[in-house]
């Protein structure tokens, strides 16, 4: 860690990264738009499928201009018929003038209420499991009265306070947004952490704050991005963009840009190899071989990753993920070292791993105690639902403890929860059964013991006729696979170089199961056809299941750099997700050797 980073910032970004962390946003304005034209008119005018959205729901979206570039991003949440939109404050007066330019005979009243509420974030992987600690809800209680989705709003009490609670993350950990009238949420904020105990809540400085925005790879107006970017060049197109919806101010050129070609520049992570000597300059040319490859934005040293990191945009040449770039800031600086990140650079374990997480560590706990003595791995479990509801295994073991401590009656509310979430799960039945006997309550225990019975007897008759089913499916993909062999087989023997033919017969051989046989076809359909993504990426697919990991790694990198260039996200996020998952069991030697025949090639 450098000496000049505070460790009161250190300790605030851990705080969010590990616990709770709650502050007062003041960069953002709340506007209200109403009107019984508002959903037809939002579909015309922003680049998501705002008609898609039902009461209660929101999302990521964008206003465009004519020419596919920024006028202002925002979320966008409806509550029955009506919109609620949270926008920077420096481009709400932006926004709402262009707005009014297209609104003609429409009916749609817009109003920045701003100046009504303040807003206040809680963010940070114990915040649902807080929240619902200081509502008293359980796993069954909590999603009827917290917003479950992301960018979902729902109207809630808290600490007294009537409140919105929006569920978004500023950070890339779980969180909520609250919006409280104006003058509550200072007080609001303070109850939240005199109320933390064992979660830990503590508040959040604005540098922590910024902090955690650049590790997230959340790009800002005015610092990240500006009228002149489009918004294919900045990540706001994976979740802001809809190319299923109708059309909309600037989808022209949005669409032309996914159809026929990629961005000249997009914004990429840096992740510095060598700490800078000095503040690294916002809007700084970055310059490679001689040349203008990039442009810097944010950057700050990361106490997660523990290495300085940076948001940049980069050409087509210099943005794969995991290409390491030598440069310089403008002209005479010093020499910087630095790996290119696909963002965000921190990516938060996911509710279901988190979930999991707990059961684990629970049953570690559980098993210690002997005495039955332990009621922590109790409070992991009730995590572990909170995060993941239908969690079947949490629930069972969470009734075992429960049980183990004389807390029979919680142990027969939980395993009702799940009989009612799967009426055929038979160890909920077979566990309701004996926690009656435990209770005395013999005429209860005995009718789910029955149910239990059936559900066993209707379990075995099913998993019968589904390998009946089964048997026929994969007959079926047979017949489909051979006949597309046969069809491409054709087209090859009037021209052996078609990609789409090379590439069909390798995937109609995946299908069968033949993956020897897929590989060359694979290959061929990479040669002949160099920024095939789709070709990189089921070929990595078929050396995983022949166990060529160190192949398989090099597909995927060959893939990856290939589908940065082009621009494909869907097979670029999937490799980069498979490429980390094998790096972690392919043996160093080998995964470098790999790496090192790539770059070679």
């Amino acid at each position: 860690m450098p000496s000049s980073l505070d460790p009161a910032i250190l300790a605030e970004v851990q705080t969010v990264r590990e616990y709770v962390g709650v502050w007062i946003s003041d960069d953002h304005t709340f506007l209200r738009i109403t009107g019984k034209d508002a959903a037809t008119w939002l579909q015309t005018q922003t680049s998501n499928d705002v008609l898609a959205l039902k009461p209660g729901q929101g999302h990521l979206n964008t206003h465009l201009d004519r020419k596919g570039r920024l006028v202002a991003h925002f979320t966008l949440h409806r509550w029955e018929d009506e919109f609620w939109l949270i926008v920077e404050k420096q481009r709400s007066p932006a926004l709402l003038q262009s707005f009014d330019d297209h609104l003609f005979l429409e009916e749609v009243q817009i109003a920045d209420a701003g100046g009504e509420v303040e807003q206040l974030l809680l963010q940070g992987p114990r915040s649902l499991p807080f929240l619902a600690r200081l509502l008293d809800l359980d796993a069954a209680a909590v999603t009827p009265y917290l917003p479950s989705e992301p960018y979902a709003v729902r109207p809630i009490e808290l600490l007294g306070r009537q409140l919105l609670a929006l569920r978004l993350s500023v950070t890339g950990e779980d969180g909520f947004l609250f919006i409280a009238p104006a003058g509550e949420a200072q007080a609001l904020m303070d109850g939240l952490v005199q109320k933390g105990g064992n979660f830990q809540v503590k508040r959040i400085g604005r540098d922590a704050a910024e902090i955690l925005r650049i590790e997230a790879g959340i790009p800002r107006f005015g610092l990240d991005m500006d009228t002149t970017y489009r918004v294919s060049e900045t990540p706001l197109e994976r979740e802001a963009v809809s190319y299923t919806k109708g059309c909309y101010v600037g989808q022209e050129v949005v669409a032309r840009l996914k159809t026929y070609g990629s961005v000249k520049q997009a914004l990429m992570g840096l992740a510095f190899v060598n700490e800078p000597s000095e503040a690294l300059p916002r809007n700084a040319e970055i310059v490679a071989e001689g040349e203008k490859v990039g442009e810097l934005k944010s950057s700050a040293y990361s106490p997660t990753l523990k290495q300085y990191i940076a948001l940049a945009y980069l050409d087509r040449n210099h943005r794969t993920p995991d290409q390491n770039l030598e440069f310089t800031l403008q002209s005479g600086g010093p020499v910087l070292r630095a790996q290119v990140v696909a963002l965000p650079f921190y990516n938060a374990p996911t509710s279901e791993e988190s979930a999991r997480q707990r059961y684990d560590q629970a049953l570690q706990l559980f098993q210690a105690d002997a005495k039955d003595q332990d009621t922590r791995a109790i409070d992991l479990l009730e995590e572990a639902l909170l995060l993941a509801p239908t969690y079947e295994d949490a629930y069972e073991a969470l009734g075992v403890i429960l049980n183990r401590h004389g807390r029979v009656d919680e142990a027969i509310h939980y395993m009702k929860t799940l009989a009612r979430l799967n009426p055929d799960c038979i160890m909920a039945h077979t566990n309701l059964s004996v926690f009656y006997v435990a209770k005395g309550m013999i005429a209860e225990a005995e009718d789910e013991k029955a149910k239990a019975a059936v559900l066993q007897i209707k379990a075995t008759s099913d998993a019968h006729r589904a390998e009946e089913m089964a048997a026929a499916e994969r007959e079926r993909i047979r017949r489909e696979a051979d006949e597309r062999i046969q069809r491409f087989r054709e087209v090859l023997d009037i021209d052996p170089d078609d990609p789409l033919a090379t590439f069909g017969m390798g995937t109609a051989y995946m299908q069968l199961g033949d993956y020897p046989s897929a590989v060359p076809h694979l290959q061929r359909a990479t040669q002949v056809q160099k920024d095939y993504s789709a070709a990189y990426l089921q070929l990595g697919k078929c050396h995983e299941f022949l166990r060529q990991l160190p192949e398989a790694c090099a597909a995927y990198r060959e893939g990856i750099a290939t589908a940065a260039r082009k621009g494909d996200l869907m097979p670029l996020r999937e490799m980069e997700r498979r490429l980390k998952a094998l790096e972690m069991r392919v043996p160093s030697n080998e995964s470098r050797a790999a790496r090192e025949a790539t770059s070679n090639e």
